[in-house]
This record gives C-alpha cells, structure tokens and sequence, in this order.
C-alpha cells in the first residue's frame, strides 16, 4: 500500500511541477479616443499610438521567449502588416515619424529586456515587408529609418551596421517628393530625349526588359486599360518604358510590340542604373506628377494605376 501511494505521490508532484502551457495573448489594441474627429485625424492617431499597448510596462503577459511579450510570431505579424497598411494611408512625415517611434520602442525594450527577441523580429518583419522586391507593401522610404537605425544602434551587428551604410545612400535615390533625376535615353529611331521633355501632367516611369515575364504581364495589363489610353491621347498622361541594361539584340526584336503611344527606349549610356535610379529588379514603376516629382516609387502598378482612377 505504501508503495503504490509512493508511486502516486510522485505521479501527483510530476505533473503539479510541470511547466503550465503558454497562453498566448491577443495583440493589445489601441483605443482611440472619442474627441478624434475626422478619418485622416483618426489614421494618424493610430501610426503615432499604434504601439503603445504593446509596448506598454503595465501590460502582463507569460514569461515565455518563444513568444513576442507574450503574443505569438503570426499574431505579431498579422499585427505589423495592418500597422504597414496603415502607414500607407497617412502622409510621409507622418509615416516616417510613426516608423521611428516603432524603432526607438523596440530598440529601448530589448536593451532593458535582454531575453526578448523584439528587436530581431522588427527589424526581421522591416525586411521582408518594406525592403522585398516581391512585397506588395514594399517602401524604400519607410525602409530608410531602419537602415539609419541599424546604422546607429548598438544592438546592430557589424554586418548591419556595413550593409545599412552601403544601402542608404541608394535608398536616398529619388525620393517621394523629390525631383526625379533626368536622364538620357534613345527611341527605336535614334532620336534622344530627355525624361524633362516629356509633357504631361502625370508620368508612369517603367524600367523594363524584353526578356522580363514580369515586365510582359505589366506592360500588357496598361496597355489594356482603356481609361489609360485616353489618358494619353489627351496628354494628361505620358507613358515612358525604358530598358536600362545593356543587351539590345532583343530589345529592337521587341520594340515594335510596345505600344505605339508611348515613349518606349533604352539606356545607350548605361547610366541609370549604375548611378542615377536604385532598380534593384524589374519592372521597377515609377509615377510623376507634371513637375516630375516624385508621387510613387518603384510601386506595385495596381498602386499607381488607383492613384490615377482616384484622381
């Protein structure tokens, strides 16, 4: 008797000493007060406090590292591609500013928090959100204060630290806001234009490549639209496809099949890319107002074609 009660006290004290199971937490949401009037008030008040609960000291949550303050990695996720999402409906010094609040938090919550794992999650979410050629939330201008935070930041590696000093100066390229730098470049026929010559309202600047499926699909979907179309016969929009590599065999084989009212050449100094435009892959879509400033960068060209429909 003795022995099965032995036996049954230590099947008691194994399972009332095993670790409980971590119950994940829900993403904090953020309340919005009520005296917020107005959409664009509310949206900005949403990038700005996005975080706060989150982040917040009086927030309890398990004791467990494979969870992000007590929220799990797809939760996390979820939670930062609404945050983009976001971000992409507010101004760009409001997005900005939305961006280094997220940073300034992560990078001060890991310093005093060693064992969380926040900071690589962030920065790890920023790069394939924000920095991958593939992602429909892609933004080199909400990339950059990443990169300047890595550039800055003691938790940065030294990798980091070099990879973001390479990057940042090609970020800086063209920014939204900014002038589009003017360049050169050459139609079927020989003529040379300049991107400054092109009138129009609007520009889509299109770098593409004959040998690009991408690039096909892209410049097949515009040249279907027929709201586009008209566009451009009334000159309020002007379509300018450039190929910036070097091989051209292919592209005079192709040329003919571009579409006849655009302005469609090639890079005979082989400049743009190197120097003057950061195409880190193609079709890289560009949309310019009259001034040739720049209102899209290197966009999904959904994204640009809704702006022109919401015009």
């Amino acid at each position: 008797m003795k022995k099965v009660l032995s036996i049954f006290l230590v099947f008691v004290l194994a399972i009332s000493c095993k670790p409980k199971a971590s119950l994940n937490q829900p993403f904090p949401l953020l309340n919005v007060p009520s005296m917020i009037n107005g959409q664009d008030e509310e949206l900005d008040y949403i990038v700005i406090h996005y975080w706060e609960p989150f982040f917040s000291e009086n927030r309890e949550y398990p004791s467990d590292t494979s969870l992000l303050l007590g929220i799990s990695k797809e939760a996390f996720r979820q939670a930062y591609m609404e945050y983009i999402t976001y971000l992409t409906a507010v101004s760009v010094p409001k997005s900005l500013q939305a961006q280094q609040i997220l940073l300034d938090k992560a990078e001060a919550f890991q310093t005093s928090h060693s064992d969380c794992n926040i900071w690589r999650e962030v920065i790890a979410l920023s790069d394939i959100f924000l920095f991958d050629p593939n992602s429909p939330f892609r933004s080199e201008e909400m990339y950059i204060p990443v990169q300047e935070k890595l550039l800055n930041s003691p938790l940065a590696s030294k990798e980091q630290k070099t990879e973001a000093a390479r990057l940042l100066p090609l970020l800086k390229l063209n920014r939204l806001g900014t002038t589009a730098t003017d360049f050169l470049f050459t139609l079927r026929n020989g003529r040379q234009m300049k991107l400054s010559d092109i009138q129009a309202q609007f520009t889509i600047l299109l770098f593409s490549n004959p040998d690009c499926e991408n690039c096909k699909e892209v410049i097949e979907y515009i040249g279907s639209l027929n709201e586009v179309d008209n566009l451009i016969n009334n000159k309020f929009l002007a379509v300018v496809n450039v190929h910036p590599d070097s091989d051209l065999t292919q592209w005079f084989e192709y040329a003919s099949i571009y579409p006849s009212n655009w302005y469609n050449g090639f890079d005979q100094d082989m400049v743009i890319a190197d120097k003057l435009y950061n195409i880190r892959a193609i079709p890289a879509v560009y949309l310019l107002d009259k001034n040739k400033t720049v209102i899209l960068k290197d966009a999904p060209i959904e994204t640009v074609i809704a702006y022109l429909q919401n015009l």
